[in-house]
């Protein structure tokens, strides 16, 4: 009423934001800009009087009123009318493959009650197999075991060796690299100094 408004401006006004409220809770994404673009070609639309593409309902002074409410009420609080009234949107991803069947829904067991006797024989029972010596090993398997302690034994002595004289190798070769190294330096025992006399 204060800025001089009739039954149809006001009704274009309600249409209007109604659209607008409408293109905001679209989507769940933030369309604040794409929102108030479609706001200002929705009102621009209104304003000019260029028939079959826009009609003239409001005036200049109305568009720039119109435009001061709207900036200082719904798009000042935009995030918040958003988050009113956007459906939330949930998804559930299930994944299927080709040739392998689907995995059933896991199914709780039914728990079954005994009655007092009957469980007092089931701990029994089971206090008996845990408590029950170990049999006997017989004489076949003494000599199996035996045999392969044997054969473990010799192989052991075997790497033994071999790695004895791997390594003594190794010390053999270190030792000649170093003294060759040293006749090249001029530290073996023997070699002139640098003034001409023999180190003693």
């Amino acid at each position: 009423k204060s800025k001089g408004m009739n039954y149809a401006q006001t009704s274009s006004l309600f249409t209007i934001m109604k659209l607008v409220h409408a293109m905001c809770t679209s989507t769940p994404y933030n369309n604040n800009k794409a929102t108030f673009a479609y706001f200002k070609q929705l009102l621009v639309k209104h304003s000019l009087q260029r028939p079959p593409y826009s009609v003239g309902v409001f005036n200049v002074n109305q568009v720039q009123a119109i435009t001061d409410y709207a900036l200082n009420t719904y798009f000042r609080h935009f995030d918040m009318y958003k988050y009113a009234f956007t459906p939330k949107v949930r998804v559930d991803i299930s994944f299927h493959y080709d040739g392998i069947p689907e995995t059933p829904e896991p199914v709780e067991e039914p728990v079954l009650t005994q009655p007092p006797e009957q469980q007092e024989e089931v701990v029994a029972d089971t206090a008996e197999e845990e408590v029950a010596p170990p049999e006997p090993e017989s004489e076949e398997m003494k000599q199996l075991r035996d045999l392969i302690q044997v054969a473990m034994g010799s192989e052991l002595k075997q790497l033994q060796s071999r790695l004895e004289k791997v390594i003594n190798e190794q010390d053999q070769k270190i030792s000649r690299q170093v003294e060759a190294l040293e006749e090249s330096i001029g530290l073996k025992s023997g070699a002139k100094s640098p003034g001409g006399k023999k180190k003693k």
